[in-house]
């Protein structure tokens, strides 16, 4: 097993990704951010968790079918940077530089809206779409551009040129086209709720529409959203018409996505408060989603992923970007 991968959440980042149009939730609060967990799903994407994983062993060239590596990963980070990912990734083995460049991982900066050219620092020089602007329908063109890449297996040095015009790439693009279902990619979302948040005439039933028609065209869908108290309290009281309508309509929309995923994993301070050797708490539990699974899968270790148990550990996040995750007593 790579060392990045701890061994209690293995099997559970395995099965998250062995159920094609599944969706995959992963929420956290301003104290426990996620993207040390977000980095090893990427991580078990790429590579899986072995030597032996069932999601690396693909029919070989002359097959139609992909090559070991081959699925591409879309990527969309809506309120971090890339240079944070590619630092965070460096230490746990993930070279967001050359996995750019080589097209495995399609980067939509979500921080770039409204620029047409490329930025000027490090980080922009790397293949990336950049949003034209922080709206709902940009984010579905930007999509779609990513998917028209995969489906003619375009490269993502198409998104480097100083001559790129969204309007034009976007009405080029038919909305007929299919990927087939071997090369379909993983789509991430980081930080969707923040879009929800800033457009008050954005509705929580527009956004669902657009994840269900992605779900569909992708292997899996995985988002990450916060979950802090304050967002949720209305979710929780008697009376479901308090609150802002920011409150209600993130409390009605992370709940929707909680039904709709196949695993939910959580991460939360301590209860207690802070400790120095403790960085939080994950938990990982089954959506609503998960009884929906036509295939009983196999993780690696063996277990079906129906005989996985909901389970929460303790976990310390080290400044050398190691992770270590273990049950309460141990």
């Amino acid at each position: 097993m790579p060392p990045a991968i701890p061994p209690p959440l293995a099997a559970y980042l395995e099965s998250s990704i062995s159920s094609p149009h599944s969706q995959i939730l992963i929420t956290s609060v301003l104290s426990t951010p996620p993207t040390w967990l977000l980095l090893r799903l990427i991580y078990v994407q790429l590579h899986g968790v072995g030597d032996d994983s069932d999601n690396q062993q693909l029919p070989r060239r002359g097959s139609g079918r992909p090559e070991s590596g081959e699925r591409k990963i879309l990527f969309v980070s809506l309120t971090r940077p890339l240079s944070l990912w590619t630092e965070m990734g460096k230490k746990m083995g993930l070279d967001f530089h050359s996995l750019l460049k080589s097209g495995k991982i399609i980067y939509i900066d979500g921080l770039g809206y409204g620029s047409l050219a490329p930025r000027k620092d490090d980080a922009s020089l790397l293949p990336m779409l950049p949003l034209r602007g922080l709206t709902l329908d940009y984010l579905e063109h930007a999509l779609d551009s990513a998917l028209a890449s995969v489906s003619t297996n375009a490269t993502a040095s198409m998104f480097t040129s100083s001559e790129f015009q969204p309007k034009s790439r976007f009405a080029a693009f038919a909305p007929s086209y299919e990927i087939p279902e071997d090369f379909q990619p993983h789509i991430i979302i980081d930080g969707l709720d923040f879009l929800l948040a800033s457009q008050p005439s954005l509705t929580t039933v527009s956004v669902q529409a657009l994840l269900s028609e992605f779900r569909t065209r992708s292997r899996d869908l995985v988002l990450t959203c916060n979950a802090d108290g304050p967002l949720l309290q209305t979710a929780t009281s008697a009376n479901h018409d308090t609150g802002t309508p920011l409150e209600r309509n993130h409390a009605h929309f992370l709940t929707s996505m909680a039904h709709q995923s196949r695993w939910v994993s959580q991460l939360r301070g301590l209860d207690t408060g802070s400790a120095k050797d403790v960085s939080g708490v994950v938990r990982v539990s089954r959506g609503g989603a998960a009884d929906d699974d036509e295939i009983t899968s196999t993780t690696g270790s063996g277990l079906p992923s129906h005989d996985l148990a909901d389970g929460e550990w303790l976990y310390h996040l080290k400044a050398d970007g190691s992770v270590r995750v273990w049950s309460r007593g141990e």
